[in-house]
């Protein structure tokens, strides 16, 4: 039934759109593109998984527990190995591949660390909700439905951020024109660290619900960084409403093409989608050009 496939793609979207947020507003903010994003996620989701086991916290407890956590990791990752490559060159082609150099060595050194702590054995994440909703003919499980929700005020949390507060404003002005943004007399390593703790307690959020609906392992970030980039290419680079509606694209374009063709080509979909992007509207749908 296409409105049963409709509903599974926008929770499935929700989840993919949460996780290029972090990815984009780094991009935005910054210009980097931090290929250890994929790692953050898993690690959110192995601090919220543990925080749970270790000290008996439901899901909800330990969630925004685990957010914390994990902002502060991405913070001082940040300040350990990024700002001092982009301190020295930060515009030159050199800054930006040795930037780029760092994020995958990092992908490899967190990777390699969760192996060592947490094992390889996947665990899931009980989010302590059962039953389902019944809308019309479309069943939606309730653990789904606060997928959803959490999407949504996300989201609206962010925007109230962005648009509402004054280190939105300050974001926006680095995003928009750094020099500038110095030149008036905002920190932009401070602004730009605030955005790795935002991107960070985004990644734990997106992590922790794959593993609700899903499971946890150390391999588990690879596939949603490749997402994440595509959802960015396809949505624009840096544009947070171009990463929702990104993330809920794939989702629904994944959904259906695995229920009406065959999940074995879900992906080849999506990658035509991105190429098709690439070439008609390289900025993406929500981007500008630069």
């Amino acid at each position: 039934m296409l409105a049963q496939q409709v509903v599974n793609g926008i929770v499935l979207g929700s989840i993919y759109a949460l996780s290029a947020l972090g990815f984009t507003l780094i991009f935005g903010a910054a210009r980097l593109v931090n290929f250890a994003y994929g790692e953050i996620l898993m690690l959110g989701a192995f601090f919220t998984l543990t925080l749970m086991s270790a000290l008996g916290l439901p899901f909800f407890a330990a969630l925004p527990a685990g957010m914390a956590a994990t902002a502060l990791l991405s913070v001082v990752l940040f300040y350990l190995t990024i700002r001092p490559l982009t301190r020295k060159s930060y515009t030159s082609l050199q800054g930006e591949l040795q930037v780029i150099l760092v994020t995958l060595g990092l992908l490899y050194v967190l990777r390699e660390s969760a192996f060592i702590i947490w094992g390889s054995a996947p665990r899931k994440i009980e989010m302590g909700i059962s039953g389902i909703v019944l809308i019309g003919d479309v069943v939606l499980t309730r653990q789904r439905l606060v997928v959803i929700l959490i999407m949504a005020i996300m989201v609206t949390a962010l925007y109230l951020m962005l648009y509402r507060t004054r280190i939105g404003k300050a974001l926006r002005a680095i995003a928009q024109n750094r020099e500038g943004a110095a030149a008036i007399g905002l920190d932009g390593d401070r602004i730009i660290a605030f955005v790795f703790a935002v991107s960070g307690a985004l990644a734990c959020v997106a992590g922790s619900l794959l593993g609700t609906l899903y499971a946890v392992e150390p391999a588990m970030g690879g596939a949603p960084l490749l997402k994440a980039f595509v959802i960015v290419i396809f949505g624009g680079l840096g544009s947070v409403p171009g990463a929702i509606a990104g993330g809920l694209a794939l989702g629904l374009i994944e959904t259906l093409t695995g229920a009406y063709i065959s999940f074995a080509f879900k992906d080849i979909f999506t990658f035509l989608l991105l190429i098709a992007v690439l070439l008609l509207r390289p900025a993406g749908l929500f981007g500008r050009v630069r």
